[in-house]
């Protein structure tokens, strides 16, 4: 089995490393099939099926799912059919809260791909309610964490945010609420390739990560593996005074055979 790791080393002070709305953005023009089109291409969090390559749900069951097999995913294609909301996707990571129970899938899909459909939808159901139905099992991360009892509802900044040196102490540092472990490069799982590589970010203060730049470099596609995932990852920001300031750190991916 090939499972990566994340570690947060503490050197030299590092600490080892959208809400874009509480359920996933459906503007009130849209129809079922334009939003379906605009979750094609976001990196989102599948509840319960991660394991499951063909999985069929009932709208009203939706509410009542009690898997615990959650990935990180990339939706691949999405539409709509007759009251029926199809979405294919691929797999890039496994979602983990700190101080949670960790999810058991019971399977593994080997291809890390799978499609999931939902069922039971009016013929003229809103934008807003398929979005809303859908957000029980593909959530952004801020979902995620609500859902996990957690609340998260700092809007994204650019990186051109100041991203200079930190303040003198006392002050907090990042406190991590969601990480992403990432999959395996398909050239490295076949070589049984494995290390660790290390990765400089900023936290910003919108406790997002910016500016990603590997530090140590593993190779054999891992570094883009770890790339990719960045972006689903939260912290609570830096704080002096109770002021959030972005602050630069450094997190350390290991990628593990066993």
């Amino acid at each position: 089995m090939k499972v990566p790791t994340v570690k947060f080393p503490f050197v030299n002070l590092l600490l080892a490393i959208g809400l874009f709305a509480m359920v996933s953005p459906a503007a009130k023009s849209q129809t079922p099939q334009d939003y379906l089109h605009s979750l094609i291409g976001q990196k989102l969090i599948l509840r319960h099926f991660g394991d499951v390559p063909e999985a069929k749900v009932k709208k009203d069951e939706l509410a009542g799912l009690r898997g615990t097999c959650d990935v990180a995913v990339v939706v691949k294609d999405a539409h709509w059919d007759k009251g029926q909301a199809r979405v294919q996707w691929e797999q890039i990571g496994s979602p983990y809260v700190p101080g949670q129970p960790r999810g058991v899938c019971k399977n593994t899909v080997i291809s890390h791909e799978g499609k999931i459909k939902v069922t039971g939808f009016e013929s003229g159901e809103s934008s807003d309610s398929l979005a809303a139905s859908l957000g029980l099992v593909l959530q952004t991360p801020e979902q995620y964490l609500a859902a996990a009892g957690i609340p998260f509802n700092l809007p994204p900044e650019p990186d051109a945010e100041n991203l200079g040196p930190p303040p003198a102490p006392p002050f907090s540092r990042p406190r991590l609420l969601l990480t992403v472990n990432p999959n395996f490069s398909e050239e490295a799982r076949t070589a049984k390739y494995q290390g660790s590589l290390t990765i400089s970010v900023y936290v910003g203060t919108d406790g997002r990560i910016h500016r990603p730049s590997i530090a140590r470099k593993l190779g054999l596609g891992l570094d883009e593996k770890a790339l990719n995932v960045l972006p689903l990852w939260r912290f609570e920001p830096a704080r002096k005074l109770d002021k959030p300031f972005a602050l630069q750190q450094s997190v350390e991916i290991g990628f593990h055979l066993y």
